[in-house]
């Protein structure tokens, strides 16, 4: 349903005037694809599709525990995983901007839109570009939805409110006034209250947590995102650990796979996030490697044991960790 307003008129325009071509235009969020990277996807596929525009989501990996959990609660399908695309492929990237988290291939694509809610990337040229850093991606989907006039399904309501309460934590973690609006009116469409959400939100939270039955390189592959920092290959992970006296075990596990799976050209951390026994969370940074060690270092100061530096506080990997990593490494 297309509003006959001139911002409505105006978006859709600009839509309209990319080169779309007549092959399938795929969107894809980020690699180790999260919530709000499928959601974002299948939201704006949707969008698209609204405007005249055939578009598909797929994923560029597999589901990971927490989406798989959600689509079942909320039942959405998810979209195929297609690991890389061909030169020439019509694309766009939702919750990402950088080449190193995009799908295999991406450099010969024509890239048509990019909605990220991260600080801008090294993916240009693009021509049309959302790129604002509030909570989640699908948040920034769900604001195209109504600037362009179109109403939002249920199907497209239901993906769009797991991207924002999974991204946020239940608008815990970097929400915004934003990221609270789109929630409240996504949760009112489809009659949910508060305490469904927070009952989801628990369930979605323990799922993406259970490393039950993962082998240590999956568990630290869960939640991974690639960087590429003053021409370095960086890979930075983030995990969760509930059980004080079982964390350093814990922390050797993640040790163990970042060191199986570094072949000496990549720097490798990790971000485990763990409860003190006062109720309070503190941060882990985990690293392997002479020159990670010394990046780590450079951050947080000398190691408690090889391999792991502390923070007093809970970090954040896009705030707070790759930005620390970004300045040492420069």
């Amino acid at each position: 349903m297309l509003s006959c307003s001139g911002a409505g008129n105006e978006l859709r325009s600009r839509i309209d005037a990319l080169d779309w071509g007549f092959d399938t235009c795929l969107v894809y969020g980020h690699k180790t694809p999260d919530v709000d990277a499928v959601a974002s996807s299948i939201a704006l596929s949707r969008l698209m599709c609204s405007l005249g525009h055939y578009c598909e989501p797929r994923l560029a990996g597999p589901a990971n525990r927490e989406t798989k959990f959600v689509s079942g609660r909320l039942g959405f399908i998810l979209p195929a995983v297609q690991e890389s695309v061909l030169p020439g492929t019509r694309i766009i990237l939702t919750d990402h901007s950088e080449y190193a988290q995009s799908v295999n291939g991406v450099k010969e694509t024509r890239v048509l839109q990019i909605v990220d809610h991260h600080a801008g990337g090294d993916i240009d040229g693009v021509p049309f570009v959302i790129c604002e850093t509030i909570g989640a991606a699908s948040t920034l989907v769900w604001e195209l939805f109504g600037k362009a006039g179109v109403e939002v399904d249920d199907t497209a309501a239901a993906v769009m409110l797991a991207g924002i309460l999974s991204d946020t934590h239940f608008l815990t973690k970097n929400a915004t006034r934003r990221d609270s609006a789109a929630l409240s009116a996504l949760a009112a469409q489809l009659d949910m209250g508060a305490e469904q959400l927070a009952e989801l939100s628990r369930g979605m939270f323990q799922a993406g947590h259970d490393y039950s039955g993962m082998s240590d390189t999956e568990m630290f592959l869960d939640d991974v995102k690639d960087y590429v920092i003053s021409g370095r290959q960086v890979r930075v992970g983030s995990l969760d650990w509930t059980g004080q006296e079982s964390l350093d075990a814990f922390l050797d596990r993640v040790l163990g796979a970042m060191q199986t799976l570094n072949d000496g050209k990549t720097l490798y951390f990790a971000k485990v996030d763990a409860g003190e026994g006062d109720g309070s969370v503190v941060s882990y940074i985990l690293y392997n490697g002479a020159e990670a060690e010394r990046t780590a270092v450079a951050c947080f100061g000398e190691p408690l044991r090889k391999g792991v530096c502390r923070s007093s506080r809970k970090i954040n990997r896009k705030y707070d960790l790759v930005p620390m990593l970004t300045g040492a490494l420069e």
